[in-house]
């Protein structure tokens, strides 16, 4: 008989915060997890962001699994398809390293800060800036 393992049934909450920076521009801010379990609230947000530009705001985010990545990425190439803006701020290394083992990072802008983000998007073009 193998050993058992306690198996997660609830993940961390998963909150969002919609904050209209100036008008056609969204900040998503999320804190919690990221998991299959509150997935769909990532993607429901993303899914109704307005035209314009997204920021979506990591930096309360304990933790973001493949999906949650995935669903990111997505999101980044609607935007881009739509001729909109979208960035991730995602400031811990354990993110950063997500992003760029997943391929994230290459097609995703992602700031170190909502600073950066909001000053780099709100410019002319966008720039990719490492975290």
């Amino acid at each position: 008989m193998s050993p058992a393992f306690p198996v997660p049934t609830r993940s961390a909450p998963l909150t969002a915060r919609r904050t209209e920076y100036r008008p056609g521009f969204l900040v998503l801010t999320f804190a919690g997890e990221i998991d299959a379990l509150t997935l769909p609230i990532l993607e429901r947000e993303l899914r109704s962001a307005p035209p314009g530009t997204t920021v979506v705001d990591l930096t309360q985010v304990a933790f973001v699994g493949l999906a949650g990545a995935r669903a990111l990425a997505a999101a980044a190439e609607r935007a881009g398809a739509a001729g909109r803006r979208f960035g991730v701020v995602a400031n811990s290394r354990t993110l950063a390293r997500l992003f760029r083992v997943t391929g994230l990072a290459a097609v995703v802008p992602m700031f170190a800060s909502l600073s950066d983000a909001l000053r780099e998007l709100s410019a002319a073009g966008v720039h990719h800036t490492a975290c």
